[in-house]
């Protein structure tokens, strides 16, 4: 069944300097841009954005959803709304100034049948409005459309969030509670900037870039946080980001290649959390990166490519078998990626990949051993790989037997 989102966006913010809650910024985005993408990721095909007057951000916030490809409709009442869906359609509700995560969306949607997501009051204020004697709306609600068919025949003069809301529940529509307290803990309903700080904190922990090996948890993370940190709130895109992580790696294969090493191991480095950082930017501001973004494809062909350049360097001085070994380190990651995908190998924080390289190579370099680091490479993807092959195929055989 079609899914569409209706987002109310009517209420004032309670901050001078502000016309409406929706046009709040968090993580260099308005509001109501990252409701929007929320509602996609729940599969509504259609967003309706609720406003009674247009500020100057709510356009062009609106003109940058368009932008992005989404189907985006404003509505002045209840009856423009109604008029924007189809019959059949299920409605998703967002409520004015909410603040949420894919996780609520998830759990909305794991019920497959008409609810409102809900809070008990203990530790909720009026922001959220009350269902019942213990419980308040959450802020997102999954209902049939025909509601907002109802709502458009009310009066003109009722608030059309609330009106929804009760109607709901006078049709049979039953709370579903978050009994998850850290989900609980990281929804919102905002009025006032303060209001941001500590849902920003929470959205910007939770904003990881997926399972790390030992050198990405303990170096890169730290700092992929407090980049992804300062940066959210800046024009920056992780497009442009990983777009200069290309470039870094392009400028090491060239250093390398003119037998610079220093001036290819440093910019080498400067890359490797910007990946990361890009992830983690794009899952705060919930925008769809891809697995195969022509940049993310790149990265670790340039960094493959510099490791040969660098073994072609160093063979000037400790003959061909440098470019073989380097050409060796190359094929061994390769080939576990390819053994290790979406199976689970014990230790494989501990396996192999080009961060946990470029940490081992620097002790080396410093100390001017680069011959001796380039085989402590190989040694250390053969050897990776040798451990996950072992360990992929005994499983296999195990359960063949």
């Amino acid at each position: 069944m079609a899914l569409a989102a209706l987002i109310s966006a009517t209420r004032e913010a309670r901050e001078p300097g502000v016309a409406l809650r929706a046009t709040f910024w968090l993580a260099g985005r308005t509001l109501i841009e990252r409701q929007a993408r929320l509602a996609v990721t729940a599969g509504a095909s259609q967003i309706i954005i609720l406003v009674e007057s247009f500020p100057a951000e709510l356009v062009q916030a609106v003109e940058r959803l368009r932008g992005e490809g989404l189907q985006v409709v404003t509505a002045r009442t209840a009856a423009e709304a109604a008029a924007a869906i189809g019959p059949g359609m299920r409605l998703m509700l967002v409520a004015d100034g909410f603040v949420g995560d894919r996780a609520h969306v998830e759990r909305l949607m794991g019920a497959d049948r008409p609810v409102l997501l809900a809070v008990t009051d203990r530790g909720f204020d009026d922001r959220f409005e009350r269902i019942d004697g213990e419980m308040r709306w959450a802020g997102l609600a999954l209902v049939d459309g025909d509601l907002l068919r109802d709502a458009a025949l009310m009066p003109s003069d009722w608030d059309v969030q609330s009106t929804l809301l009760r109607r709901a529940l006078q049709t049979g529509v039953k709370p579903l509670p978050l009994v998850d307290e850290r989900e609980a803990a990281e929804l919102g309903i905002v009025e006032r900037r303060q209001d941001f700080a500590e849902l920003q904190r929470r959205i910007l922990a939770g904003a990881a870039s997926g399972p790390r090996n030992w050198f990405s948890r303990t170096v890169l993370a730290p700092i992929e946080r407090l980049a992804t940190g300062a940066i959210m709130a800046s024009p920056l895109t992780p497009m442009m980001i990983g777009t200069a992580g290309a470039v870094l790696m392009g400028l090491a294969l060239l250093a390398f290649a003119f037998d610079w090493r220093w001036l290819g191991l440093l910019p080498l480095i400067l890359a490797l959390p910007l990946e990361g950082i890009a992830i983690r930017l794009s899952r705060l501001r919930l925008q769809r990166l891809r697995p195969n973004a022509w940049w993310r494809a790149l990265i670790p062909m340039l960094a493959g490519a510099a490791l040969v350049a660098l073994g072609m360097s160093l063979a000037r001085e400790h003959g061909w078998g440098m470019i073989l070994l380097a050409a060796l380190t190359v094929i061994f990651l390769i080939a576990l990626q390819h053994e290790v995908q979406g199976r689970r190998v014990p230790f494989d924080a501990f396996l192999a990949n080009l961060p946990s390289l470029a940490a081992l190579m620097l002790p080396f370099a410093l100390g001017g051993w680069w011959g001796a680091g380039l085989a402590v490479l190989f040694a250390y993807a053969a050897g990776s790989f040798f451990w996950a092959q072992y360990h992929v195929h005994r499983k296999a055989g195990l359960a063949g037997g």
